[in-house]
């Protein structure tokens, strides 16, 4: 696989799990605020039940994901938006909430400066283009 692929993919299945985590650190911030009586027990109901769907939605992202087979024969980052567009495609196709777009996109742009930076440092003055 074509090495700025391959690093294009494993950066944003990283990027995917980060968010799982951040969902899960969030539960475990609201659990302890409703052990603590910070929160009522509907706002906790809420928040949890929103979050879990949440990360429900992350975890079937990473698992499309991981078996999503880019186009080998296009630039880094034409792989990069049709990445992103399957996977917004599937966010709505299942009726994700709106913010799984959001972040499928803010994911795509960290790939992004993350692959200039890395190449940058190793290549000189490559950007992150249709060419590479």
């Amino acid at each position: 696989m074509n090495e700025h692929i391959s690093l294009l993919l494993k950066v944003f299945r990283i990027e995917l799990e980060e968010v799982e985590n951040d969902v899960v650190g969030l539960l475990d911030i609201y659990a302890k605020r409703f052990n603590n009586h910070e929160i009522t027990p509907y706002v906790w109901m809420e928040n949890q039940a929103l979050l879990k769907k949440e990360l429900g939605c992350v975890k079937e992202l990473e698992r499309d994901l991981a078996s999503w087979k880019p186009d080998l024969t296009r630039s880094a980052h034409d792989v990069l938006e049709e990445l992103k567009s399957y996977l917004k495609g599937l966010a709505v196709e299942r009726g994700y909430p709106e913010l799984v777009g959001l972040v499928i996109e803010r994911i795509g742009e960290k790939v992004i400066r993350y692959m200039e930076y890395d190449i940058w440092s190793k290549e000189g003055s490559w950007k992150f283009n249709s060419k590479n």
